[in-house]
């Protein structure tokens, strides 16, 4: 009956033209396929937030919130999968962060954006006069991975604009150019200064020039001749194009001419709210950030980017020069060639393990079967669409311990059968009838371990997907290459006969069946000790590090800087001015670029990107090196800390994995925005009451001055002016309003009319500012209103509709956010106590994004469970085996202990992958000699013969195996994202490897004993 089964194995030998021709063709496919790949530095995932915008000129705080925020709010609600939704409101402004559920999947969050611009369109109606229509930028996620900076000493603003614009418009032809933004470009103005008084003197008044200067620059239909022939179209000319224009003009009073210059004065300037200024390494500057094309290849896309640059560079005024502040081409080559180079450690090692311990001939077997699964491997990811980046390239190391698995298996079982005189093909037919499907069922169950990475419902998941589908991709390809090319490998390779086995490898046999008979001389001890190891290893687990992602291990340090609210942009600047005056002497570091009133644009995808504020500003510090950039931060910390004490302060380097921001954060949340303050304050005094907390911080600060004017209604009226007339007053005197915008060539200039300098400053005269009423009489603003200083909220936070105010802080150096959080735990869960209902305290920041990270994997669990044990029942079919191989996988938690408490590694979302995956690697070995032992009883051996045969017989492939997937994970131990896991699993597989050859013979010899037992009762 066996003979009849299908062989692939012996089909191979039989069909060696055909499967050489596979085998070339795979080769060949796998090698374009590899060289075809897009690179990138990490893997994408999509941020599943989007901002809304809405403006509303002259509205206090409260007002927006009453009439604009709540009614964005209240819509957003309506979407599916909201998870949060948070609003900073300000005067004449709010902005609506909209956050998706972590489990939302990917191709459900853009049509949830489309969903949500209809709502904000349907919306726009029903929102105060003069707000419009809400802006939705769901392209939040954009990510500008080349940036150039264009510093012009000698040359305007608007010079350097019509440069930058030019530049940008030429590189647009580049091919896989997505989208492109300019950074630090300003706006100009014409505005016209004038002095109330003075007008007032000349008989006029602001209206006058507006309506005068509209008139004259308006756009209106002049007509069109039409003769019986032809149609003649009518331009009217004399519409305001330059200053110089504008300086001739005249104003007409009574029939006199008076000139333009005689009531105003005319300057070019910034708005009045400027925008966001960039610095290259502190010079003023232009940017133009781009990002790539999705499914581009970024090397291809750097180098295409850089020559057309070089090409625009020579035609550029002399003085403007170009500098490239970001470059997500070299990142990506040195990050790809870096793991391409641990890769091919990787291969050596395993190699070097394959060949001592398999000898020449049998190592250059497995050798073979090394770039046959790596070339399946690359075809396998271009058909699902994976790039080379961090967690393939992970992924590919991490399975190439697991990989050679099978090729060594199957070639150990045919070195075993030729030392017993088998014939090559008789030995290749034995290898696939007694390990095929054992491997296969072991393959299965270590793909299965992998299940939570690939199926976790989260922005840690997603960004790990593709370590999931590498190992899924390679383990599969493994087992196809162990059971057709690696018998036909080894019938090519291998000697026709070997009669006894290798001196070191009987030594090592010799060795191990000492312990062998020891262990099962002493079974009881054996399991009292092992169970004794696993409950120490549980207790010492107390003293693992946990953390969310490691911190990047590029050279970058983000110097985050927030001067308190309503402080001017050009304070801002001033300050950030002052910083970089200390960057400039540095040693240690290649560059720096600062954004003033923003912070960086996103040119890393998991970036915590700061929203466009006046008191906010982001240096980007370059470091020359790793080590400098852990010196560097040290002491910039200490110099913001001594020099710079007026604002908030961060310098902090780039994350890995989804951005959390502050380490330590806490929202306190409720439905009086003073009692939530309140309840802020005390939290941060409990903040500060931690050794391990620094720079401690909240995001809504102290209220700020205002002046009121209170308009009493009868007296306006009385007056003939309105609340209306009034704002649009001194909207007019301390802002400026745009009377039109001057037309010259392909840009418009806004022309705003203000009051001058001299009288914007004197504020204590404010109560004499003249209004024209109606009729056209002069009413001193003291008559119909009250003139006070007061405080005012500059900052409206709020969450879910309940205020909100989030408490943050950093972390000392060298301690970890969560075991900090732990230290807090009582004290927050004191204070929480004593808030009255409605109010809450919840933990956010590093400690919230590791606990949706780890819960999508432990959700998950339940179907690796039922995936491992419905597998396992198959190959095993048997209740008590496949417990017994189960109960094999908690042992490896020792070792796990073991390599990661003394090393200070912590057990982080990438550790806690390795351990989940650790268990299928346990279970496949158990599986394999559990397999073995009852192919022995059914030969009719004995249960100590059958236990000791198997154990015996699989420990060298079982050796091999760990040793290969144990060494293969050491280069990648040096990683910093990596390294967790390498530890886990290179502890863990010593620890599993050595219960799996002691402690699983002993529990067979129970179990078989038992069954005897039974058997015999049965048979009486």
């Amino acid at each position: 009956m066996q003979k009849n089964k299908f062989n692939l194995s012996t089909w191979a030998i039989e069909h060696q033209q055909i499967v050489s021709f596979v085998l070339l063709m795979i080769m060949s496919i796998g090698y374009l396929c590899y060289v075809s790949l897009p690179r990138d530095e990490d893997p994408a995932f999509t941020i599943k937030t989007a901002v809304i915008s809405a403006q509303w000129n002259g509205a206090t705080p409260p007002d927006m919130v009453n009439h604009v925020t709540d009614q964005i709010e209240k819509t957003a609600q309506a979407l599916p999968f909201i998870d949060s939704i948070e609003s900073q409101t300000r005067r004449g402004f709010t902005e609506v962060t909209v956050n998706l559920k972590d489990e939302t999947p990917p191709d459900q969050v853009k049509p949830a954006w489309a969903l949500l611009r209809k709502k904000m369109h349907d919306l726009a109606p029903q929102l105060p006069e003069g707000v419009g229509e809400p802006a939705v930028n769901d392209e939040y996620d954009a990510t500008y991975g080349t940036i150039y900076g264009i510093t012009a000493e000698g040359y305007s603003d608007r010079q350097l604009r019509d440069s930058v614009e030019a530049i940008q418009k030429a590189l647009l032809t580049v091919p896989d150019i997505g989208r492109t933004q300019l950074l630090g470009v300003q706006d100009e103005q014409i505005t016209l200064s004038f002095s109330p008084r003075h007008l007032a003197l000349m008989g006029l008044s602001p209206e006058t020039l507006v309506s005068a200067l509209r008139s004259q620059n308006a756009v209106t239909p002049s007509g069109e001749l039409r003769t019986d022939k032809d149609i003649i179209d009518i331009s009217v000319t004399g519409a305001l194009s330059t200053v110089d224009r504008l300086k001739d003009e005249v104003i007409t009073l009574n029939g006199k001419a008076i000139p333009l210059t005689s009531l105003v004065s005319i300057v070019t300037e910034a708005p009045h709210s400027p925008k966001p200024v960039f610095h290259v390494n502190g010079t003023r500057a232009a940017g133009i950030a781009i990002a790539m094309a999705p499914g581009g290849n970024m090397l291809e896309f750097g180098n295409a980017l850089d020559d057309k640059m070089a090409a625009l560079q020579a035609t550029m005024p002399v003085g403007m020069k170009v500098t490239k502040v970001a470059d997500q081409s070299a990142v990506v080559e040195k990050a790809v060639s870096g793991f391409t180079h641990v890769l091919t450690e990787a291969i050596v090692i395993v190699l070097a393990v394959s060949f001592v311990s398999l000898g020449l001939r049998a190592g250059l077997v497995v050798a073979v079967a090394i770039p046959v699964v790596l070339a399946m491997t690359f075809a396998g990811m271009a058909l699902a669409g994976i790039g080379l980046q961090r967690i393939s390239l992970g992924a590919l190391i991490i399975a190439l311990g697991l990989l050679v698995d099978d090729a060594m298996i199957t070639i150990e079982s045919m070195v075993s059968s030729l030392e017993r005189g088998e014939t090559l093909k008789k030995a290749a037919s034995s290898a696939f009838t007694t390990t095929a499907f054992p491997m296969l069922t072991g393959t299965l169950v270590m793909i299965a371990g992998f299940i939570p990475v690939g199926f976790a419902r989260s922005a840690a998941g997603e960004y790990c997907y593709s370590l999931f589908m590498v190992v899924l991709i390679s383990l599969l390809s493994s087992w196809v290459v162990a059971v057709l090319f690696s018998p036909l490998s080894g019938v090519w390779l291998l000697p026709k006969k070997r009669s006894h086995p290798q001196h070191t490898q009987g030594r090592l046999a010799t060795a191990y069946a000492a312990l062998l008979r020891f262990s099962l001389t002493h079974k009881l001890s054996v399991v009292l000790c092992s169970c004794m190891l696993l409950l120490a290893s549980i207790w010492a687990s107390q003293w693992l590090k946990t953390e969310f992602f490691p911190a990047s291990d590029r050279p970058e340090l983000l110097v985050s800087l927030a001067l308190p609210e309503g402080t001017t942009q050009q304070e801002t600047q001033r300050v950030t001015e002052k910083l970089e005056t200390f960057l400039a002497k540095e040693q240690g570091l290649a560059r720096y670029t600062s954004y003033i009133g923003t912070g960086a644009i996103r040119f890393y995808l998991p970036m915590d990107v700061q929203s466009e504020a006046e008191n906010k500003a982001q240096v980007i510090v370059v470091a020359k090196s790793l080590e400098a950039r852990f010196a560097l931060q040290e002491r910039l910390t200490t110099l913001l800390n001594e020099r710079f004490h007026n604002c908030v302060t961060r310098v902090s380097p780039l994350e890995m994995g989804p951005p959390v921001g502050w380490p330590i954060k806490y929202r306190v949340e409720g439905q009086d925005s003073k009692k939530v303050g309140i309840y802020a304050q005390q939290l941060a005094q409990v903040l500060a009451g931690n050794n391990h907390i620094r720079d401690i911080n909240m995001t809504s600060g102290e209220p700020q001055r205002a002046i009121v004017v209170d308009v009493d209604q009868t007296k306006a009226r009385a007056a003939g002016l309105t609340t209306e007339n009034i704002s649009q007053a001194l909207n007019l005197y301390y802002s400026g309003n745009e009377i039109t915008k001057i037309r010259n060539h392909d840009r418009l200039t806004a022309l705003v009319l203000r009051a001058g300098q001299e009288e914007q400053q004197d504020t204590m005269n404010l109560a004499g500012m003249l209004l024209r009423n109606s009729t056209g009489a002069n009413i001193p603003l003291a008559q119909v209103a009250s003139v006070t200083w007061g405080l005012e909220s500059p900052v409206i936070e709020r969450r879910n509709r309940a205020a909100l105010i989030t408490v943050q802080a950093d972390v000392t150096p060298g301690e970890n956010a969560d075991e900090v959080n732990g230290e807090l735990a009582e004290a927050m869960g004191v204070l929480s106590r004593t808030l009255p209902p409605g109010y809450m305290i919840a933990e956010s920041g590093a400690s919230e994004g590791s606990d949706k990270g780890n819960s999508s994997l432990f959700d998950v669990l339940p179907v690796t469970l039922a995936c491992m044990l419905g597998v396992m029942m198959l190959q095993l079919q048997s209740y008590s085996r496949v417990v017994l191989a189960a109960m094999m996988a908690p042992f490896g938690f020792v070792g796990v202990v073991i390599a990661l408490v003394p090393t200070g590694t912590p057990l982080g979302f990438v550790a806690i992958l390795g351990v989940i995956a650790l268990s299928g690697m346990i279970i496949r070995n158990a599986i394999i000699m559990i397999s073995e032992v009852d192919n022995n009883i059914r030969r009719g051996m004995g249960v100590e013969e059958s236990v000791t045969h198997a154990a015996l017989h699989r420990s060298r492939p079982i050796m091999l195996t760990a040793c290969a997937a144990i060494f293969g994970m050491v280069p990648i131990a040096r990683q910093v994202f990596w390294g967790p896991m390498a530890y886990a699993i290179i502890g863990g597989l010593v620890a599993a490897t050595a219960f799996t050859l002691t402690l699983l013979p002993v529990l067979m010899m129970f179990l078989l004993n038992s069954e005897e037992k039974r058997a015999r009762k049965r048979s009486c």
